[in-house]
């Protein structure tokens, strides 16, 4: 991590297909640490540099940091995206400020309460 970004793992990344009757819902989930409180991340249509390809949805992750410069020690930040996916297959994460990577789709196990 960087004073100008936040420290993003893949690790910290999940991808899940949420089934309806009528939709498939993709929720892609993650979370960073940034260096210090007040910073936003988000998830947005589309990626630097990224093909578009049916079986992928393309997401770009974006930082704003604080208005004003804060100090305060590392701050954790949770995001998500809900994304109606048909034929998806991965997610692929961009980047302005660094090489991306791929999500696989994980399945929601239905629940039988």
């Amino acid at each position: 991590m960087t004073e100008l970004h936040c420290e993003i793992n893949p690790d910290d990344f999940d991808a899940t297909v949420v089934e309806t009757s009528d939709t498939r819902i993709i929720r892609v989930t993650g979370r960073g640490v940034c260096p210090t409180p007040g910073w936003r991340l988000e998830l947005v249509a589309g990626g630097i540099g990224t093909a578009h390809r049916p079986e992928a949805i393309v997401l770009e992750l974006r930082e704003t940091p604080p208005r004003e410069p804060r100090t305060g020690s590392r701050s954790r930040v949770s995001f998500e995206a809900m994304i109606e996916g048909r034929s998806a297959r991965e997610v692929v994460i961009g980047f302005r400020w660094r090489e991306g990577f791929s999500l696989p789709l994980r399945h929601r196990v239905p629940s039988f309460s």
